[in-house]
């Protein structure tokens, strides 16, 4: 089939999530489901923003999203169907920053003895950690609540956490999305975790930053894996004077790890220049040029997002249907 054909197609079912069959004549044509694993990142993953930006203008259909931390974040926002666009205006509006800056005063250490102190007189559980508010958790089901409070999801969504009992990744397929969200994004030490039935979560990255497999397992023919890793470089020692230096550090070699494994697994990898912008760099000329940067490599790698998808749609049309 001659590509103007097949991206004729594409247009006429951009916006389904759900396998699709199509009959030209009487030969069926069977769309590629895509599917987006999101990395988390903190601020770089704002990068996300401009990733999408351009597969919805490219009228590329998403079938499902995971997402691990800042991913996850990104994900469920759009997930619950807010654009691209005004994703990118909670995010240089401060809002982001409002809802997760860590800010690492001394005031801040005092007050978790306080707090700790407090929660052990009304016999609730302490978790450790430098913050323990829910502003991410309610600004997510804000953002994608109907007018009348129900939550739909467009689009299929899993999140991506750890279990610190069990040492295990987990998958949440469902439930409040905020809480989530706000699981997945719990660095440890800087947020506290989040107990989720008999679970205690943090950060998904520790253990599975770039969910590819768990966008297979979703149903995904293609996957498109958006990597707002670091890349490593040297450091100085004066880097290391603060406390934030050396917990963004820890944070990029660990995420550095695992990627290298895990990558090669997606059908393509889209990877921004985000250069030295930081995971905690939530000013807004930093998540700009993140956005921005998504942007330009998505962009770049059009061509092979749409050869890659002739590909899948040509193995699908030739595998034998079930009767």
């Amino acid at each position: 089939m001659k590509k103007f054909n097949i991206f004729i197609i594409f247009l006429l079912i951009a916006n389904c999530s759900s396998p699709i069959t199509v009959f030209a004549g009487s030969t069926p044509v069977i769309r590629p489901k895509i599917g987006l694993a999101l990395s988390g990142g903190g601020a770089r993953g704002a990068a996300h923003i401009g990733v999408l930006r351009v597969l919805e203008r490219e009228n590329i259909p998403v079938d499902y999203l995971v997402g691990t931390s800042a991913g996850a974040f990104i994900a469920a926002l759009y997930s619950g169907g807010v654009s691209p666009d005004e994703i990118e205006k909670y995010v240089l509006s401060g809002a982001m920053q409002k809802v997760y800056k860590t800010n690492f005063s001394i005031f801040r250490a005092l007050f978790i003895n306080l707090n700790k102190v407090a929660r052990t007189l009304l016999g609730k559980p302490f978790y450790a950690g430098l913050y323990n508010d829910h502003r991410l958790h309610y600004f997510v089901d804000q953002a994608i609540a109907k007018n009348d409070g129900s939550i739909e999801l467009n689009i299929p969504l899993h999140i991506i956490a750890v279990d610190l009992i069990t040492g295990l990744p987990v998958v949440i397929k469902s439930g409040d999305v905020g809480l989530a969200v706000q699981a997945s994004t719990a660095i440890p030490t800087l947020r506290q975790p989040i107990p989720i039935n008999d679970q205690l979560l943090v950060d998904g990255g520790i253990l599975k930053n770039i969910p590819v497999d768990e966008a297979k397992k979703m149903g995904s023919d293609l996957v498109i894996a958006i990597d707002v890793d670091a890349k490593l470089e040297q450091r100085s020692l004066r880097d290391f004077r603060s406390f934030e230096g050396v917990i963004t550090r820890v944070i990029s070699l660990g995420l550095k790890a695992q990627s290298e494994h895990i990558l090669d697994r997606a059908d393509i990898v889209i990877s921004p220049n985000l250069g030295s912008i930081g995971i905690l760099d939530l000013d807004p000329k930093s998540l700009a040029k993140a956005i921005k940067s998504g942007e330009e490599e998505a962009e770049k790698m059009l061509p092979k997002i749409k050869k890659k998808f002739e590909q899948k749609h040509s193995y699908l049309s030739l595998k034998p249907t079930s009767k």
